[in-house]
């Protein structure tokens, strides 16, 4: 077919008009509006041959350089060797046998980087954010990389504690602690890693992988920007040395919004000058810092090299030793604390630990569905940069396995992150060592430089921790405005909730309303049908949904002329999803609608335009019903049952050959309830005739419904109980 007899349709391909080439009828050789075998009844001419389809074309042209192959049907029962296998389950085997020097180097100097900047970091989330001890952070940040280098299957991918994570751990941590003070900061974040760990676990082995997509964007943005805002109000409190007031008050202020308050009210009188001073200078350090490293960035590569919250930290304790901060200025420090490790390891299921599960149960379920799905947000980010394929599944495990590793150490659950890990892939990583590297030089940190800590001005780590709140802050603006200029109202309901619940009452309160939102949401699209009703666009063989095109015309060009027919006792409506039994209801209830009033967007309290008699015909197109569980099969044979006993004939066109489909159909008698069509092969000297009881197109179904108005005789519509002997069929002369 050429494109001069055709309109190019927005896909790029071609519909034909009504001259289909010869502009002719294929019986009776006259004009389409002068063929005197033209019927009224059905708009639709069957003896106008349909173009030949442009993949059709394309597949039985000899002169195209198309090579074909024949498709192996054992292709699917090819069963793969253990060698096969076993990097799949073990990824470390998938790059082992490759790993060469260059490829080290490049890790070793990853990893360098690296530490530089996550250490402080470490040190940062566990005191200041966390309120756990130091090494707890340390820990996390050691021994896990090497738990993930076997596991991983993300070569770019650094784990560590995390800054939500840590906010989650810390206020499960002051709310036990502040009822029961006995309680040791080490048991509890124990507890809460092997919690977290667990259900990481357990869903991997489950394959429950797909849960991370229950968390939107926009609910994962106002998790974190709520986050940012609870990390600096947090941290003001140390910055104006201000925690022993309020550890001293006998009301606690336990939510962000109740600690703004006691802020505005307290530290306009109670701050602490030496501490303000050295806090604000240290911000003002960081934030220039910051912006030379942006402006230089992109003329230097190595500026982003430049481990400045590192030289800050390194400067201060210098600062702190020399000029003795804590006994000269009163700023608190650091201090004494467990530098040898720890004695023996603990046992998350010990006997007094069994008891603080159920008080922790909540925290270490958020803690796990957070840092996964901040793990699958990296994963799949560097997936998508590097051509990976990610597996959430193993991820799941990998993740689920170090952090119970890491419990037995008392140290900070542990997940990947974005951020570090885009820092790490820029730094020349090739694959996972370079977090084993890095988690190296971090247990030398721990065994020969750890007395150090000591001095360090805890104003100082809450200040990175300030600026690590700023940062994730940063991109919320963008993301709100994109969504306003899309109109996403439900995005953006999900961000204010999400942060309103998380500023007045707590971070899991956040983040239990904004996925329990989401998953209201995902239910009622699931639980909405989406039929449509079909009309033919004139002088062509194309079906679209009319209420997108009338939607169109009148809100763009009322004047535009899109010359649609409507069948005339025919309601042909499309299915073009699967049908379970959470939208196969609302079906019934579209379905009515469409016959009343000819569209699925009126008001169901509308007055009706229709009436329920004129319909004769329903024809389903089942294009795009690639599923359908038992309980959508009794709902359908419930509506294909009420149109027979109104006399209404029903087709099914476009049917998937799914087997598992079309035996649902069978078995549930939905297809000895639909009209069937006739069809013949012809292989060798003899024809076989095959009744079905789908129609491959519309238009096939359309022509059986013009014979059956014309009374042919060689009607393609066959009975309940037709035969091959009935009269029909041997008067056509098919038998």
């Amino acid at each position: 077919m050429s494109p001069s007899s055709s309109s190019m349709l927005r896909d790029g391909s071609y519909s034909s008009r009504r001259d289909y080439g010869s502009n002719s009828c294929t019986s009776c050789e006259s004009k389409p509006d002068r063929c005197p075998c033209k019927r009224s009844t059905v708009q639709y001419h069957k003896h106008f041959r349909p173009p030949t389809p442009i993949a059709e074309s394309i597949m039985s042209s000899p002169a195209n350089n198309v090579n074909h192959k024949k498709l192996n049907p054992s292709a699917i029962e090819i069963r793969p060797s253990i060698w096969d296998v076993l990097p799949y389950y073990l990824p470390c085997f998938s790059w082992l046998p490759n790993y060469n020097i260059s490829k080290c180097i490049g890790d070793l100097i990853a990893g360098v980087s690296l530490a530089s900047f996550q250490i402080p970091l470490a040190l940062s989330f566990a005191t200041s954010v966390a309120h756990v001890e130091p090494l707890c952070g340390l820990y996390s940040l050691a021994f896990t990389p090497f738990i993930y280098a076997i596991l991983g299957s993300v070569p770019q991918m650094i784990v560590g504690p995390e800054s939500a994570i840590s906010l989650v751990v810390g206020q499960a941590v002051e709310k036990v602690t502040s009822h029961n003070p006995d309680l040791h900061a080490l048991q509890l974040s124990a507890v809460i890693t092997f919690i977290s760990g667990g259900f990481l676990f357990f869903f991997g082995l489950c394959r429950l992988g797909f849960l991370g997509n229950v968390l939107s964007r926009a609910l994962l943005r106002g998790f974190i920007s709520s986050v940012g805002l609870v990390m600096i109000i947090n941290s003001m409190i140390s910055e104006f040395k201000l925690d022993k007031i309020l550890k001293d008050l006998p009301v606690h202020y336990h939510t962000p919004f109740q600690k703004i308050l006691f802020l505005l009210e307290y530290a306009p009188n109670n701050y602490h000058g030496p501490t303000t001073a050295l806090s604000l200078s240290c911000i003002l350090i960081l934030i220039m810092t910051k912006t030379v490293k942006k402006k230089l960035m992109s003329r230097y590569r190595w500026v982003v090299f430049v481990p400045d919250i590192l030289l800050l930290i390194i400067g201060t304790i210098f600062l702190s030793i020399k000029y003795r901060f804590k006994h000269n200025y009163s700023i608190s420090t650091v201090g004494d604390f467990n530098t040898k490790g720890l004695d023996k390891l603990l046992n998350p299921l010990s006997s007094e630990n069994r008891g603080l599960i159920p008080q922790l149960l909540s925290p270490g379920f958020i803690t796990a569905m957070l840092g996964f799905f901040e793990s699958t947000t990296a994963s799949k980010s560097l997936g998508s940069s590097y051509d990976l394929a990610i597996s959430s599944n193993r991820e799941l495990v990998a993740l689920g396995s170090m952090n119970l590793f890491s419990s037995v150490l008392g140290s900070l659950p542990a997940f990947g992150g974005y951020g570090r890990s885009k820092i790490n892939a820029f730094s020349g990583a090739q694959t996972v060592m370079s977090g084993a590297f890095m988690g190296l030089l971090v247990l030398l940190t721990i065994r020969f430089l750890l007395p150090m800590i000591h001095y360090i001005p805890v104003c100082v780590l809450s200040v990175v921790t300030t600026m690590v709140g700023i940062s994730l802050l940063e991109e919320a603006p963008a993301d709100l405005m994109f969504h306003v200029r899309c109109f996403g109202y439900d995005e953006l309901l999900v961000f204010t909730l999400t942060v309103l619940t998380t500023m007045f009452y707590s971070v899991e309160a956040g983040i239990c309303i904004g996925c329990g939102y989401s998953i209201i949401n995902i239910i009622k699209h699931s639980a909405k049908s989406r039929i449509q009703i079909l009309a033919r666009v004139q002088g062509t063989t194309r079906f679209v949904n009319s209420d997108d095109y009338l939607k169109r015309a009148n809100r763009k060009n009322a004047n535009e002329n899109l010359d649609l027919e409507e069948l005339e006792g025919c309601l042909i409506v499309k299915i073009p999803e699967p049908l379970t039994f959470t939208n196969t209801e609302d079906l019934k209830e579209r379905l009515n609608r469409l016959e009343k009033f000819g569209s699925a967007r009126v008001h169901p309290g509308a007055r009706g335009r229709r009436s329920r008699t004129s319909t004769k015909y329903v024809i389903i197109d089942l294009n795009g019903m690639t599923y359908m569980d038992s309980s959508a099969a009794q709902i359908l044979l419930e509506i294909v049952s009420a149109y027979k006993k109104r006399g209404v004939r029903v087709f099914l066109a476009r049917v998937t050959i799914d087997a598992r489909i079309r035996e649902r159909l069978e078995r549930s008698r939905v297809a000895s309830l639909v009209e069937s069509s006739v069809s013949m092969s012809v292989v060798g000297l003899h024809q076989d005739i095959y009744v079905s009881p789908y129609f491959p197109t519309i238009e096939d179904a359309l022509s059986a419904i013009e014979d059956h108005e014309s009374g042919n005789s060689s009607s393609n519509l066959t009975e309940d109980n037709l035969s091959l002997m009935s009269p029909s069929l041997v008067d056509s002369g098919i038998v």
